[in-house]
């Protein structure tokens, strides 16, 4: 999924932080606890009809 600004502008913040490796580590298991929340598009459900 991609990420929002939102997403994108701590990534890079714990990346610098943390190191490349690590921040990214942290960052997602941040995300995925629930710590940060907005740092993704939903994703659509379902197919685009075509016209």
């Amino acid at each position: 999924m991609p990420l929002t600004k939102k997403g994108r502008k701590i990534k890079r913040a714990m990346r610098k932080h943390y190191g490349s490796e690590e921040g990214e580590e942290i960052f997602y298991a941040s995300q995925n606890k629930g710590t940060i929340t907005g740092t993704h598009r939903p994703r659509r459900i379902g197919k685009r009809k075509r016209r």
